[in-house]
């Protein structure tokens, strides 16, 4: 179940094969402005997620067979901080706070249905929270006061749990879509992608009360955001579809890819999505023209991908 981020700048940072089938144990980074490809990074047993630390100077990766939390400093390449967290973890994000206000990484466990947070600046794991069942994605909302609240897709439960950064307290469950995969927030609202029945479901994310989904022409994986937060693209099957978030959510035209999509993330001035293609490679799409570049040959299966700091 890959999970997909948006983020920042001209390197992004891919994980391949992650499944017990094809046991990745490093991720990759590309120079996406050279679409140069750069020496593979060891991490762990099958790598499944990507976030980037408050300041971008490092990589947290988490790795589903030794369910740890992995730091890489992205200067040197090297992992240099790791910490236990929850079974099978399966996305991660961050939060504000932490000692030192380093932030708060946010670990969605797959097969303990909780949420264990780690504290950036001591790396020291707290309580997990529990959550609905098989938590696949997570996005973290942070609201003009400052206070955040994490939203957690539960694949399982056909939910989203909302969770109190501050308190690490969970909400009660949001019903969204069946099989709800990907999550991103976005103009005041967390758009959840649900993989069962081709829809997005957009929440408030200030009265946490879901409004009505609407059909997407795609079984959604991933979903980036522009940094204006006024258009989402939800890439999943063999394309990309552009959806207008406000007022109210507009289906555009999909952007047909040359393989199926695993997951999305865009460069700084959202002008360019790149995708993870499922068959072993890396494509861009210029969102102004729908036009597909040349793919970067990756190998393996590359699903989730972060774009930051190099």
């Amino acid at each position: 179940m890959p999970v997909a981020s948006a983020s920042v700048h001209d390197v992004a940072w891919v994980t391949k094969g992650a499944s017990v089938t094809l046991p990745g144990m490093d991720v990759t980074p590309v120079n996406v402005a050279r679409r140069h490809v750069g020496a593979p990074v060891p991490v762990g047993s099958l790598p499944s997620a990507l976030a980037y630390a408050p300041g971008g100077s490092a990589l947290l990766v988490v790795t589903q067979g030794d369910d740890q939390l992995h730091e890489v400093d992205t200067t040197t390449h090297e992992v240099v901080r790791s910490t236990g967290v929850g079974v099978e973890p399966d996305a991660v994000a961050v939060a504000p706070g932490g000692t030192r206000g380093k932030g708060i990484a946010l670990v969605a466990n797959l097969d303990s249905n909780t949420v264990t947070p780690v504290d950036l600046g001591t790396w020291r794991a707290g309580r997990p929270v529990p959550v609905g069942t098989e938590p696949v994605a997570l996005a973290v909302f942070v609201g003009a006061s400052g206070a955040a609240t994490a939203f957690v897709a539960d694949f399982g439960s056909n939910a989203v749990t909302p969770i109190d950064v501050s308190t690490m307290q969970a909400g009660a469950a949001i019903p969204v879509g069946p099989g709800p995969q990907a999550i991103a927030v976005a103009a005041g609202q967390v758009l959840v992608g649900n993989f069962t029945n081709h829809t997005l479901t957009p929440i408030n994310a200030t009265t946490l009360r879901p409004g009505g989904s609407v059909f997407l022409p795609l079984n959604p994986t991933g979903i980036a955001v522009a940094p204006s937060g006024n258009t989402a693209y939800v890439c999943g099957g063999a394309a990309v579809v552009p959806v207008t978030t406000t007022p109210g959510l507009v289906i555009g035209t999909p952007i047909g890819l040359p393989d199926v999509a695993q997951g999305i993330a865009l460069s700084v001035d959202g002008a360019t999505a790149w995708v993870t293609q499922q068959a072993g490679s890396l494509v861009s799409v210029a969102l102004a023209t729908g036009k597909v570049g040349t793919p970067i040959r990756l190998g393996g299966h590359p699903s989730a991908i972060v774009i930051g700091p190099g």
